[in-house]
């Protein structure tokens, strides 16, 4: 089954790095059928469909690295938590290249965001929006924002399914010569929270604890390192 799995996914070949880091290093980043559409367009800017875009998904589902990525393709950019936003950004757009607002949410001022679609598509500036849900799907009062909205392109990604985390943890064992009990890798995503970010520090942690006290990881082990 694992084998079959790790065809299905073309991992066969890869390592697996802890990318749980907040450096947000484009090489940590999983690439999965869940998120290869967003990271493709993020790797392939300028050359969008649009200016601007919307990835929207689960929190852990790498949303922020993504976000983070793109910021070191761009000398002109400016990212920024939505919480932040204050008229100024109006006129930073001037001096931009690309502005990403992450960590967006329904508490937002209309005519702000207004004002900063409005100047943007004057300048021609490149906009990632990073929200839980799609932006399309936010509750606005100003038709002409809906209107503005309906610009972007929107792209989801989609948290991990049970067989690519079977993948994940048979793949990072594997490579460590660490043989473990299928029983022992559904204990642990059905325990571990379920995001790349989360089930990579987890894997981390429990090489770690196994190597220092030299012990085979077990239940025991397991259950020691979620409970930290």
């Amino acid at each position: 089954m694992i084998n079959g799995l790790l065809k299905l996914y073309n991992m066969d070949q890869l390592t697996f790095k802890f990318p749980f880091s907040k450096k947000y290093y484009e090489q940590d980043f999983f690439i999965s059928s869940n998120n290869f559409s967003a990271y493709k367009l993020v790797e392939s800017w300028p050359n969008w469909p649009g200016k601007w875009l919307n990835i929207f998904g689960s929190e852990g589902s790498g949303k922020t690295h993504l976000a983070k990525i793109l910021e070191k393709k761009i000398d002109k950019i400016k990212l920024i938590e939505a919480k932040y936003i204050t008229d100024e950004i109006v006129q930073d757009l001037n001096n931009l290249d690309c502005l990403i607002i992450d960590s967006f949410n329904n508490d937002i001022n209309e005519k702000l965001f207004y004002s900063i679609l409005n100047q943007s598509k004057q300048l021609e500036n490149y906009i990632l929006i990073n929200s839980v849900s799609s932006i399309k799907n936010i509750e606005l009062n100003l038709e002409d924002l809906k209107s503005r909205l309906r610009s972007f392109l929107f792209i989801g990604i989609e948290l991990p399914t049970d067989d690519l985390l079977k993948v994940i943890i048979s793949k990072t064992f594997s490579d460590k010569q660490i043989s473990i009990n299928p029983k022992l890798s559904d204990f642990i995503i059905n325990n571990v929270e379920r995001s790349y970010e989360k089930m990579f520090k987890f894997l981390k942690d429990i090489d770690e604890l196994s190597l220092s006290t030299g012990k085979p990881i077990n239940i025991n082990l397991i259950k020691k390192v979620l409970n930290q």
